[in-house]
């Protein structure tokens, strides 16, 4: 994800891909031929060509271009080597003419001594975290769109949407302390652990960060065959814990369907969740950084849910709630199918030559509320990668002939994980819980379209 000047939206959101990287560019070197040639333009002794008559054309005699003394750059008087150079069975003659050129060239005296050249050393590599610290940052916004208000009612609403997500959205600074923080522990762990991948996976890459983000990394390590995944993946948490430690003793390791293990970075107040080979998380977050790039409105919608969901108190995973990336999938699938017509196309589909959706952003907030207040969720899970709703039925007949994956997870809220096809939301499972999440969006809706005041939809004191 890259770093130069700010990104700028405008009317119509993005127009094509991200970033123009120049390089710049090495000194041209010609060959000796060509500067023999550039040199000779001009006449004898820089004047200008010889005046006179004319000469009458004739074809040019076909030349035979130079050949070197051999194939390997250097001089050598070695006979056998010329000829094995050459390719050619003449190695007394071969080496006769090249010794003779030698002592013509030296002034008559003995053939010089071989030296071969030296080796130049090959130019570092750079590694992930500083190819990312070098480059462009297109996230953090600084400009207002040009239409963002559109004269209707809901334009105050939509000014306070801009302004809270102005403010939240992460900084270019803060993307560069998780950059350097990845960076430390790139290079650490794989001076203690050569085998070991460190990948950014989540909000910090896609696009949809908070500044107050936790930051998520996925180390990735050889699957073995004869081990479960859950079972290799904690095994190899545990050798990263006993390091972790040192710096952060506060660390644990969440022993969850996917185990975590969470510590902190005292020194820039970062807050870290690191899982073991959830490749599918570095996929997902390809897909999610396209769609936010897609239109100018989406970023805002996320990291407004995200707000409004934390101050209700239902955006903890680990609460029985809903995950940031649960609420991130949600509001794409209303952007999908919620509104007509749709602001984002179904997965792996173009966005060009669709129905322009022209409803500002207070208004597709309000109608987002609506949409999940009336949500058949007994019957109907929320699909990104279908942009419909699909039966619930059918999801549980997936999972039920898919090895590994449990049935029973697809019930009460159901949100299908685009790649593994797993349901996202599965952390809600307490009815209670389920009934308070329903709850929050039907209130939320009824208050703030009785007052389209962005204080309306937030809890009442």
């Amino acid at each position: 994800m890259n770093e130069g000047a700010p990104m700028m939206y405008n009317g119509g959101g993005f127009d094509g891909p991200g970033g123009v990287y120049m390089v710049q560019g090495q000194a041209r070197h010609y060959p000796l031929e060509m500067l023999q040639v550039m040199g000779g333009m001009g006449g004898r002794g820089g004047g200008s060509p010889r005046q006179g008559t004319p000469r009458r054309w004739q074809p040019r005699k076909d030349r035979q271009p130079l050949k070197p003394d051999n194939a390997f750059g250097y001089d050598s008087d070695d006979s056998s080597l010329s000829s094995n150079a050459s390719g050619s069975n003449k190695s007394s003659d071969k080496g006769e003419s090249s010794s003779k050129r030698e002592r013509e060239r030296d002034g008559g005296g003995a053939a010089r001594e071989w030296r071969g050249r030296g080796r130049r050393d090959p130019r570092p590599r750079r590694i992930a975290p500083e190819r990312f610290l070098s480059a462009a940052y297109p996230f953090q916004v600084k400009f207002t769109p040009d239409n963002l208000l559109n004269g209707s009612q809901y334009d105050t609403l939509s000014q306070e949407i801009w302004d809270k997500f102005m403010k939240s959205q992460q900084t270019e600074e803060t993307f560069r302390k998780k950059m350097n923080l990845w960076r430390y522990l790139y290079i650490t762990i794989k001076s203690i652990f050569p085998r070991y991948g460190l990948y950014v996976v989540g909000s910090t890459m896609s696009g949809f960060g908070l500044d107050s983000s936790d930051m998520d990394l996925c180390l990735y390590v050889r699957a073995l065959a004869d081990l479960e995944p859950r079972a290799h993946a904690l095994v190899h948490l545990n050798h990263i814990l006993g390091y972790i430690k040192s710096f952060d003793p506060s660390a644990e390791l969440i022993h969850a369907k996917v185990p975590i293990l969470k510590f902190r970075d005292e020194r820039n107040g970062l807050q870290v969740d690191l899982n073991c080979n959830n490749v599918v998380g570095i996929r997902n977050t390809n897909l999610l950084y396209c769609y936010s790039r897609m239109d100018w409105r989406v970023r805002p919608l996320v990291a407004l849910t995200k707000l409004w969901a934390r101050a209700h108190r239902i955006n903890d995973a680990r609460r029985r709630t809903l995950s940031s990336y649960a609420l991130t999938l949600m509001v794409i699938h209303f952007l999908q199918c919620g509104t007509s017509p749709a602001v984002l196309p179904r997965a792996g589909e173009a966005s060009r030559g669709r129905a322009h959706n022209r409803c500002s952003l207070g208004e597709l907030f309000l109608s987002m509320l609506k949409y999940y207040a009336d949500f058949p969720y007994e019957h109907m899970a929320v699909s990104v990668r279908a942009a419909r709703r699909v039966p619930v039925w059918e999801c549980r007949a997936r999972a039920a002939a898919q090895p590994g994956a449990d049935a029973a997870h697809w019930k009460l809220l159901c949100v299908e994980e685009p790649f593994d096809l797993t349901n996202t939301a599965r952390t809600v499972y307490d009815p209670e819980t389920f009934e308070k999440i329903v709850e929050t969006f039907r209130d939320s809706h009824a208050r703030l379209a009785a007052g389209l005041r962005l204080q309306d939809s937030w809890p009442q004191r």
